[in-house]
């Protein structure tokens, strides 16, 4: 299975707005791609804490000032969720709520190939997003029209059109929010470079990310 590798570092990202079409209807999950396994590392989860109100006000302004300084130190973009969102395995005391933000400083994803090929309607794509020992599977569907291309020899299917492309979390811990899209037609229509950015929101705390994927279409107007 060839799997395409980049590392980053969350930083303060220019994210990428007004290319979602959140009206499409969304189409039955395909099973065409093989189920992806997480495999989590034993580790011992820190315990959360019982609260008063007055309590949670205040070590909500103290993890406020966790993420600034880390932010600083960094050179990251992390953003402290309103204090309304938080459940009550948020809380944590403080040296864990900021070993917990350490451990999503450098983060990388995986972008998973298809073995199988699908109509161009929706098609998959799973991405694995990696940040510390904490793993989530993000889906990317895309909705495609292809036409036939006399112009190259031979005659061949490229892609016409994109209609839309929208992610979720598949599998793992969290919340994922797509903030947009920016697709690139390439190689003479026969493949697509999109770029998406999105947020990723765990423990309270979210952080912005960008992912590339790439769709490619084949003589017969089948899509990868």
């Amino acid at each position: 299975m060839k799997k395409y590798l980049v590392t980053s570092i969350v930083v303060g990202a220019i994210f990428l707005t007004g290319c979602d079409k959140d009206e499409k209807a969304s189409l039955p999950l395909s099973t065409s791609v093989d189920e992806q396994i997480i495999e989590k590392e034993s580790v011992i989860a820190p315990v959360p804490l019982v609260l008063t109100l007055a309590q949670k006000e205040h070590y909500y302004k103290e993890y406020l000032a966790i993420v600034n300084q880390l932010n600083e130190k960094y050179g990251t973009s992390l953003k402290l969720d309103p204090i309304t969102t938080f459940s009550a395995d948020y809380w944590l005391e403080l040296k864990d709520f900021e070993d917990m933000l350490k451990g999503r400083i450098d983060t990388s994803y995986v972008v998973i190939d298809n073995k199988e090929v699908f109509s161009p309607v929706k098609v998959p794509k799973f991405v694995e997003l990696h940040m510390g020992s904490q793993q989530t599977i993000i889906r990317v569907d895309g909705s495609f029209d292809t036409q036939l291309s006399k112009d190259m020899p031979g005659g061949r299917q490229l892609f016409s059109v994109m209609h839309s492309l929208s992610s979720k979390i598949e599998q793992g811990e969290g919340n994922w929010t797509q903030t947009g899209y920016d697709p690139s037609i390439k190689d003479q229509g026969s493949a697509y470079n999109i770029t998406i950015g999105g947020y990723y929101s765990y423990n309270g705390v979210s952080s912005p990310h960008i992912i590339e994927v790439e769709y490619y279409c084949n003589i017969y107007g089948g899509i990868t």
